[in-house]
């Protein structure tokens, strides 16, 4: 685990190292969970999957990973990088957000909580506009992780 040092301009975050073994690139940002398939060693990942398991989400990739490669996955702390699903569109800080493949989609507060994800909260408002569908992804936004 990488804890950052006491810094006062840098929000708090934590890392861990870990392995993609998806077959693919993971982007930065984008969610990942524990392989419990191909390798279950603790340190595997794959992209998250469409209705996976909260207790499988493992953090946000930090940087792009290609297959195989070892990486750090942020586990807590602010990140201004990563993918909110655009069909989240008018949504508003507080929001929880849950993997739904490779990003993030807001979720109620009873699902939220009755399914265990709360581990991501929006931290902006992503601005509505008719230009967004549900299938497209906007990176680069504010959420705090607490998957650690």
């Amino acid at each position: 685990m990488i804890f950052a040092q006491v810094n006062r301009t840098d929000a708090e975050k934590v890392f861990i190292t870990v392995t993609n073994i998806t077959g693919a690139t993971l982007s930065a940002g984008v969610p990942v969970e524990w392989d419990v398939v191909t390798a279950t060693d603790g340190n595997s990942v794959t992209g998250c999957k469409s209705g996976s398991l909260a207790s499988l989400f493992a953090g946000v990739t930090d940087v792009s990973l290609t297959d195989s490669a070892v990486g750090l996955v942020q586990v807590y702390g602010f990140r201004t990088s990563a993918y909110v699903s655009r069909a989240s569109a008018g949504n508003t800080p507080g929001q929880w957000l849950q993997p739904t493949g490779q990003y993030f989609d807001a979720m109620t507060m009873s699902a939220a909580t009755t399914s265990g994800h709360t581990f991501v909260t929006l931290m902006e408002t992503i601005a509505a506009s008719a230009a967004y569908s549900s299938a497209a992804q906007v990176y680069n936004q504010n959420v705090f992780i607490r998957s650690m």
